[in-house]
């Protein structure tokens, strides 16, 4: 719904002055804001407006903004102007849905400006949006991407005193730690909100400082892993930070990424709240606001015009100062006195020393490896612990079950939340009945069983194993993938790792022949679910157990030396092989 605020071109101040805060009073609960002239005999040809759609957190603004300078200005090259229209819509949405994809129906009117909260956005655009987009755009305003922080777990960090940053966040709580580590454990683990960085800024630059914490542009193996801890720390996604602030973290220990604006106008709306502003200290991405007049066959003549005078006017002076007011910073991100971004909240007006700026590149790598580590995986892990397993490894006096072990415990510490695993050890007559025995179910890895989390409970099952006994192998297989078929997942990726260092000896069991039998006739094309093998030493049956797998679609990784073994033993547990 558009409001509409009309006023004839000789009208007097005063009522200029009404009109502007009659156009921010109404901004909020009607969505957009139009200013419009309506002129008398004089001007005889429909007037000329432009179309502006804005993030979200800047409607208010410019929508004032748009009334004063419509007010002033009427006429332009001859032409009478209709005013502006300014309305609010989700760059991520804009970035999209430009160019001839437009639909008015479900966008609304196509714009002449657009002014999202990040230029990520534009270099997130889609190739036909790119289309109508300039090589480069201004900025009207700033605003640093910080974390929102409650008092007291800042303060178990040693905030204010020590600086804090997003590796120390990291490190904090890299492997499971619990606020136990700061004394506290009555907090339990470290709880984040994530503005979905498909649709956030905010979301979008505390992604991208995560995985690159010494701001190269380029992601580390250790970097990687810093993405995984973080990953594991998000239990909380939302498509903007406000709705995080408001409705999940008030009364609980976390943190939320959310621009230093957005963070002061909250507090000043929710003074009881005990979060505090804190300014990463290895680094601080800023929402730059750009101002995007679009490369359009309509945006031309005296629209074009209209646009530039426009930005002209956010940018002068009384711009600066509006935008300001609002707690926004200026383009060269200094902080004007303003009445909610204040030092007794603990913002601090200062520049970071070091700000973040991706590029094209780096940020479409990193969100590709987000992805990754944020794909849904749904995992049954079948061990072999027979009596092969007891081997030495060459050169080290480690037992192979202590090196699987190891890598498998370090694999189970790279599991994300949205991840579902369950373990099975297999050898020979494990039960009465079986050759394989279920240490863990399948379920989400940061679910608590008891008083541990599914992801501590398979570290513990893991590290009490023993090896003894033939290896089951054929048995084991068939009975874990039709187990895994009844707990199937549509949207994750559904794998079964059977990791082996021998082959079947189970003379009792099933044959070669009636597994590929049985497994045929129980996968299903609708509902992929993939046997992965790892083929550890040289004694491992590797021909046997790719054929096995390639039935499902699956394949087998052969491991003839340990570090090999290792590596593919770590992938198997956090999900990431298949």
């Amino acid at each position: 719904m558009n409001t509409i605020i009309r006023h004839r071109a000789k009208n007097n101040r005063g009522f200029r002055w009404i009109a502007s805060l009659t156009c921010a009073a109404l901004l909020i609960a009607a969505g957009a804001v139009i200013a419009y002239q309506r002129y008398g005999s004089s001007c005889a040809q429909t007037p000329i407006s432009l179309t502006i759609v804005v993030s979200p957190d800047q409607v208010g603004v410019m929508g004032r903004m748009a009334a004063d300078w419509s007010a002033a200005n009427t006429e332009m090259d001859g032409q009478c102007l209709g005013g502006i229209a300014v309305r609010p819509m989700a760059p991520a949405a804009v970035a999209t849905a430009l160019g001839s994809g437009w639909d008015a129906g479900r966008d609304g009117p196509r714009p002449d400006v657009w002014a999202p909260d990040s230029s990520l956005w534009l270099l997130a655009a889609t190739a036909e949006a790119k289309a109508v987009l300039p090589a480069s755009a201004p900025s009207i305003a700033t605003s640093p991407v910080i974390m929102a922080m409650q008092r007291p777990m800042a303060e178990a960090f040693g905030w204010p005193a020590k600086p804090l940053g997003w590796n120390d966040l990291l490190q904090g709580f890299i492997g499971g730690q619990t606020w136990a580590r700061f004394g506290h454990a009555e907090w339990g683990p470290m709880r984040v909100g994530l503005p979905d960085p498909t649709f956030s800024t905010d979301g979008l630059a505390a992604v991208l400082s995560a995985l690159d914490l010494n701001n190269d542009n380029r992601m580390s193996d250790e970097e990687i892993l810093g993405g995984v801890t973080f990953s594991q720390l998000v239990t909380s996604v939302a498509p903007d930070a406000g709705s995080l602030l408001a409705q999940n973290l008030l009364d609980q220990p976390g943190a939320v990424p959310v621009s230093e604006q957005q963070l002061a106008t909250f507090l000043a709306a929710h003074p009881q709240s005990t979060m505090v502003p804190v300014y990463p200290s290895d680094g601080v991405a800023y929402a730059d606001y750009p101002y995007v007049v679009l490369r359009a066959p309509w945006v031309e003549g005296t629209r074009s015009k209209m646009a530039a005078a426009f930005l002209d006017y956010l940018r002068g002076e009384h711009g600066v100062r509006v935008y300001g007011e609002a707690g926004f910073r200026d383009v060269n991100h200094v902080l004007p006195a303003n009445p909610v971004v204040t030092a007794q909240r603990g913002f601090k007006s200062e520049k970071s020393s070091i700000v973040r700026k991706p590029t094209p590149e780096s940020m479409g790598q990193m969100l590709g490896m987000w992805a990754v580590l944020q794909r849904p995986n749904n995992v049954l892990v079948a061990l072999d612990t027979s009596g092969s397993m007891n081997a030495i490894v060459p050169g080290t006096a480690q037992r192979r079950l202590e090196m699987l072990q190891r890598a498998a415990i370090q694999g189970i510490s790279l599991l994300n939340n949205q991840s579902t695993i369950g373990l099975w050890q297999f050898a020979t007559e494990l039960t009465p009945t079986a050759d394989y025995r279920e240490l863990v179910p399948v379920g989400k890895a940061g679910e608590m069983l008891g008083p541990y989390t599914r992801r501590q409970a398979m570290a513990g099952a893991i590290a009490g194993l023993q090896a003894d006994g033939d290896t089951g192998l054929y048995d084991t297989i068939l009975a874990a993938y039709l187990s895994m078929s009844g707990s199937w997942q549509a949207k994750a990726q559904n794998v079964l790792v059977v990791i082996t260092d021998g082959k079947n000896e189970d003379k009792a069991g099933i044959s070669l022949e009636q597994l590929t039998e049985r497994l045929k006739a129980a996968v299903r094309p609708d509902r992929p679910l993939t046997v992965i093998g790892i083929a550890v030493g040289e004694a491992a049956d590797a021909d046997t157990l790719d054929a096995i797998t390639k039935i499902t679609g699956g394949r087998t990784f052969v491991a003839r030396d340990d570090a090999t073994a290792i590596q593919q033993v770590v992938l198997a547990f956090a999900g990431r092989i298949g």
